[in-house]
């Protein structure tokens, strides 16, 4: 059986280019991942997303912006603690607001776009 092969970037071993998981090392090739070839040497660049949208919402959930830190976004998350911080201070219904205005922002969008 003959077919197209290409590399698997984890272990470097032959495997057929539409593959989804190695046969070899087991490591699954893109989940998670955005992939693109280039004719000339089959180079496969893939990014891995580094960050939970769960986890991110969890924690700015205990303390407003903290997911946007987290996301890596650390100027936003710090005017989010502010913001929420004074909405609290003020009122308890802006804080409310803000809170949860700020957890859904912290679980939503690519930091890396």
């Amino acid at each position: 059986m003959t077919y197209e092969t290409k590399r698997c970037p984890f272990c470097a071993e032959g495997i057929n280019r539409d593959a989804i998981k190695c046969k070899h090392c087991g490591e699954m090739l893109y989940a998670n991942t955005q992939a693109t070839h280039t004719a000339q040497n089959h180079t496969v660049v893939m990014r891995y997303r580094r960050w939970s949208p769960g986890v991110a919402a969890l924690l700015s959930f205990f303390i407003p912006g903290v997911g946007q830190m987290y996301k890596g976004d650390v100027g936003t998350g710090i005017a989010w603690l502010i913001v929420t911080y004074i909405g609290y201070f003020l009122l308890i219904i802006p804080g409310l607001i803000l809170h949860l205005i700020c957890i859904i922002t912290a679980a939503s969008g690519d930091p890396y776009k």
